[in-house]
């Protein structure tokens, strides 16, 4: 044996091992520690406290995770408040992070229009990309209430589909136009939305969005009995 080999042999005995007690304790810590440099971090991005992001995981391995399994940090906190205060701060808070959202979602919605508009000025866009939340209802002049309407028509050989959406176009109505015979050509629902009339200038608006659609048998959307129209 040579003298490096037996001054290393020397050296590994087993008092100077490490202790897999100690291993494993270092290990747990350092885990722990990520973890809660990982809830700190989420906290954060929601302005709530370290103790409110406790309680949100709490409830959320409880009933309230099982009821709304997708709900939003805040609203679990402020559905499942403990007191009218406790619910009043986050109401407030939701508002605040919410109104923050809103504002950045709608600053990139106007710079995806204006470059629609650069890029694309004689086009109606079909299936456009949009944040805005399309809202199900609306109030007319006279201040009726007016439900959006989702509206399944064929672009060959279905006049009826045609006269329909005329008519809902003569009354104002918004609308999410299906067509369910475009085979993914989006010139094809252009062409026949300039024949029946549809106003660009509504589409680009998003009162009127036109989309590919498809058969639902189930519920009687199919090729040959259309039109379909219902409220969304």
């Amino acid at each position: 044996m040579t003298l490096l080999a037996s001054q290393a042999a020397a050296q590994i005995t087993p008092e100077s091992r490490p202790d897999a007690s100690a291993v494993i304790q270092e290990a747990q810590r350092m885990l722990e520690s990520e973890r809660t440099r990982t809830r700190t971090e989420q906290a954060e991005a929601w302005r709530l406290t370290e103790r409110d992001w406790e309680r949100y995981e709490a409830l959320m391995e409880g009933p309230r995770g099982v009821w709304s399994p997708n709900l939003d940090p805040i609203t679990a906190l402020g559905v499942e408040a403990r007191s009218a205060e406790e619910r009043r701060r986050y109401a407030e808070l939701l508002v605040q992070v919410e109104r923050a959202r809103t504002e950045r979602e709608l600053a990139f919605q106007r710079a995806y229009d204006a470059a629609w508009q650069r890029l694309y000025p004689n086009e109606m866009p079909v299936d456009e990309f949009t944040l805005r939340p399309r809202n199900a209802f609306r109030f007319t002049d006279e201040g009726a209430l007016q439900a959006r309407l989702t509206v399944h028509v064929a672009v060959n050989d279905c006049e009826r589909c045609d006269s329909t959406v005329r008519e809902l176009l003569a009354q104002g109505t918004q609308m999410d136009i299906f067509v369910l015979d475009s085979d993914g050509d989006d010139s094809v629902i252009r062409d026949w939305a300039r024949r029946v009339g549809v106003p660009a200038d509504r589409v680009r608006a998003r009162d009127i969005t036109l989309n590919h659609g498809q058969s639902d048998p189930e519920r009687g959307i199919a090729v040959g009995s259309l039109p379909q129209v219902y409220p969304r």
